[in-house]
């Protein structure tokens, strides 16, 4: 199945509240900056408080994960809830791999007017 790509962003401080996150990141370049071994990349989830079906769902952080694991996580909350997207928040771009997916080409979480949903 073919996922459209995912918006991403390397901004702690951008948070949709219309999304479950995948905050994906590494010490690696730290611990290899100070001669240890670096530690594999690994993702959390991430979803906003919402009102659902007249029921409040709690924010939540879940993980760690495994990146690929993380993203199909998200997706599965993100149908279960009805948020209308999985982003994901990168600690630095080069740690995405192909495999997991295909990232948006330019960085930012900001929807699109015609991606809105209507009122």
């Amino acid at each position: 199945m073919s996922r459209a790509p995912y918006q991403w962003t390397d901004d702690d401080d951008e948070v949709p509240l219309d999304a479950v996150i995948v905050g994906i990141g590494s010490d690696g370049p730290a611990l290899e900056a100070a001669g240890l071994t670096a530690e594999p990349v690994l993702a959390s989830v991430y979803w906003p408080s919402r009102l659902f079906r007249g029921d409040k769902v709690e924010a939540r952080m879940e993980g760690p994960f495994e990146p690929p694991d993380a993203l199909d996580y998200a997706q599965v909350i993100a149908k279960r809830y009805e948020f209308p997207r999985v982003v994901v928040s990168i600690q630095d771009r080069s740690l995405w791999r192909d495999e997991w997916g295909e990232l948006a080409e330019f960085e930012g979480l900001d929807r699109c007017a015609d991606d809105l949903p209507m009122k």
